[in-house]
């Protein structure tokens, strides 16, 4: 499971363990309150319970184990504390090789360049230790933080996914930016499988 972790001076990146529980649960109680429509909702009292904690952790454990999604917990190293999560989902092989990448950072830790730290790092990750050749973000049109960061990272504008993603009651459409990893000076040029 080493391999399937990264990290930046600040920030360990890795997959949930059954010891993160009291992290988690902690992380959970500080948020703050939704602060917009594209922020985390805060987690209820039974939703924080051990029994959740497993459900959740074995639904990661599922989706890493097909490479549907890898589901990354962000440590901070002083501290331990757990300050957000990083996705790799979708991930496809074979003539293929990309991802979507998506990222949340809790939201009272916004505001200090966490989220480019962390985003930054996981597209080394996923361009030179899972040999990707293409990431995808997926964005809300109207979630301008989230557009930004990603062009600040390089990411390209394609176009309009129409009726994308299911959320909310209904079905919302998508702009798409990509990063090849050409783009970062990667030659990722023949396609591997990556066992994880």
């Amino acid at each position: 499971m080493k391999k399937l972790q990264f990290e930046t001076r600040r920030f360990l990146m890795r997959l949930y363990r059954p010891g993160d529980y009291a992290a988690w649960k902690r992380a959970h109680e500080v948020m703050f309150a939704k602060q917009n429509e594209f922020d985390l909702e805060k987690k209820t009292v039974a939703e924080l319970k051990p029994a959740a904690f497993r459900k959740f952790l074995g639904q990661t454990e599922r989706h890493r184990k097909s490479q549907v999604i890898f589901h990354f917990a962000v440590f901070e190293k002083k501290t331990g504390r757990l300050m957000g999560v990083v996705l790799l989902a979708l991930v496809l092989r074979f003539n293929v090789q990309s991802a979507r990448l998506s990222y949340s950072i809790f939201n009272n830790y916004w505001k200090h360049g966490y989220g480019k730290e962390v985003v930054e790092a996981a597209i080394a990750f996923a361009f030179k230790k899972l040999k990707l050749h293409r990431l995808e973000a997926e964005i809300l049109p109207n979630n301008r933080a989230s557009i930004g960061l990603a062009k600040s990272l390089g990411f390209v504008y394609e176009g309009i996914r129409r009726g994308a993603v299911y959320f909310n009651g209904r079905w919302h459409d998508h702009v798409i930016y990509s990063l090849l990893a050409e783009d970062r000076g990667i030659k990722n040029t023949k396609p591997s499988v990556f066992q994880g």
